[in-house]
């Protein structure tokens, strides 16, 4: 990818505009139309290009694990899903790679094991069907409430982000560590937590103590809900929750 004509690029001292300066764009590729364009000075449509393809890499790696896996090289798709904890950007593209890691026996390094990246809380509401509301440490939220209506969330938002994150940084592993998440309806009266870390899932269940870390933990995830239903309605035009989720 780098011409070697200039011999003085053997050496490591060079910096990134002179790397990319000399980066060979003799391929038919988004990346190497992205090196041209940056070449001619135009960065704007360079930097969609470079977007896209960064958003490609971790979907890349998980296709290049699965087929490494397929063929016996259990090794050589470890890399690969390692490779993905490290740069993805998305929390529970990071999680699905440490799950898989986990399956290969490669467990999670101490300093970062019990690491909370992500918030799961159930309350049932009847016919044992239950309001789920996700967070991740990435400042992304998912909703599906006892009816099947949905909010995605993955944007910045000055208000909801921040709550998402202190919510993050509140909790901790609380429960029983598994490895698979409980298909079974919560009690009535009752509330399952799920915090989900590089070591796996810690569920709690029952009913949460006045006072208690998953009391508390809960009545910051209820105003944030609560937040975000009032934000993205407002951002909709819908008039009640009803409408919104339904």
């Amino acid at each position: 990818m780098v011409s070697f004509q200039n011999r003085s690029l053997i050496y490591p001292d060079w910096d990134l505009e002179a790397i990319v300066m000399n980066l060979s764009s003799d391929r038919d590729d988004d990346f190497a139309h992205a090196v041209d364009l940056i070449q001619q000075g135009n960065m704007e449509e360079a930097d969609t290009l470079v977007e896209d393809e960064i958003s490609r890499i971790p979907w890349t790696l998980i296709l290049a694990a699965h087929l490494e896996w397929n063929r016996g090289n259990l090794q050589e798709a470890a890399k690969y899903l390692r490779a993905i904890t490290l740069i993805a950007r998305e929390s529970l593209i990071e999680l699905w790679a440490w799950h898989n890691l986990r399956r290969l026996g490669k467990t999670p390094p101490p300093s970062i094991a019990n690491k909370v990246l992500g918030i799961i809380i159930e309350v049932p509401i009847e016919n044992q069907t239950s309001d789920l509301f996700a967070t991740y440490a990435d400042g992304t939220a998912r909703y599906i409430n006892h009816q099947g209506g949905t909010i995605l969330w993955d944007t910045y938002d000055d208000t909801i982000t921040p709550m998402i994150f202190e919510g993050i940084q509140m909790a901790r592993p609380m429960g029983q560590l598994e490895q698979f998440h409980s298909e079974e309806p919560v009690s009535d009266g009752e509330v399952r937590l799920t915090i989900l870390t590089p070591a796996g899932m810690y569920i709690w269940e029952g009913s949460p103590e006045d006072g208690s870390d998953v009391a508390r933990l809960f009545v910051n995830q209820a105003f944030l809900l609560k937040a975000l239903v009032r934000l993205v309605l407002n951002s909709k035009g819908y008039g009640s929750p009803d409408d919104l989720l339904s």
